[in-house]
């Protein structure tokens, strides 16, 4: 396992509360590695708004690796990280305040998806906050050298309109292996069902809408065992456990 990145078609579905709850629960799914989530949206962080007024400090982010101009080892990457556990499993690469912080990112974003397999190697997997696709600025390189590229969407009509779409679009450029999704549900008004009918997917895993602890993830209030049994970090293990087998899947094609 290595490079996983989230993006939406539509604005607002959910991809930075998927992305911070799949790497919470990722050491819990996989122990024997540690998970990187880098805040690559563009039109601005979702992530460090809640962190600042949580106390958490930045870190380095993404912005002081443009500054350092180059990016290093694997180690290196993680260094200008947050951790968020004491045992320093979990990492946050902190994002941009605005968007005109993106335009001279370019570099960044392709010597980080040219590292995703070195921090593989280190035992760190990636999970990409990329945000909606489409964008000016968009990080191009951690979508065309992502191991698993996994679309996030809602069940409104909009949402799975724009999301079949661009599901048709991503496996014609990067292969129906490379290209997945994830349903973050309120309970209607489609079915998971239905909704995985219409992007011609085997299985569809759910994100349940737990605004509790959605925010208890976006504040960094990330202990008890309210927060621990939550229905988010529930559904985030099932999620997290089906990009590993995706991911063992492309791999078992790949070799054979």
């Amino acid at each position: 396992m290595s490079l996983f990145t989230l993006c939406s078609a539509t604005g607002a579905p959910g991809v930075t509360t998927t992305a911070l709850a799949l790497g919470w629960v990722w050491p819990l799914v996989h122990p024997d590695r540690r998970n990187l989530v880098v805040d690559a949206d563009v039109s601005g962080s979702g992530i460090l708004p809640g962190y600042t007024q949580a106390g958490v400090p930045a870190g380095g982010g993404v912005l002081a690796l443009a500054a350092a101009r180059r990016v290093g080892t694997a180690e290196e990457i993680v260094e200008h990280a947050v951790a968020l556990d004491p045992d320093a499993r979990r990492f946050v690469l902190t994002g941009l305040s605005a968007t005109a912080q993106a335009r001279p990112l370019g570099p960044v974003w392709q010597s980080l998806a040219d590292a995703a397999p070195s921090l593989g190697a280190a035992s760190t997997d990636v999970l990409v906050d990329l945000g909606r696709l489409g964008h000016r600025y968009e990080p191009t390189p951690l979508i065309e050298q992502a191991d698993t590229l996994v679309v996030v969407l809602g069940s409104t009509l909009a949402s799975v309109t724009a999301a079949v779409e661009a599901v048709r679009a991503l496996r014609g450029s990067r292969g129906p292996s490379q290209t997945a999704a994830l349903l973050v549900s309120d309970g209607g008004p489609y079915s998971a069902r239905e909704i995985a009918a219409e992007l011609e997917v085997d299985r569809l895993p759910v994100i349940e809408t737990d605004r509790w602890a959605a925010r208890a993830l976006a504040e960094a209030a990330t202990t008890g065992w309210r927060f621990d049994r939550s229905p988010l970090l529930r559904a985030a293990r099932e999620a997290a456990a089906h990009l590993r087998d995706t991911v063992a899947t492309l791999r078992t094609g790949a070799l054979s």
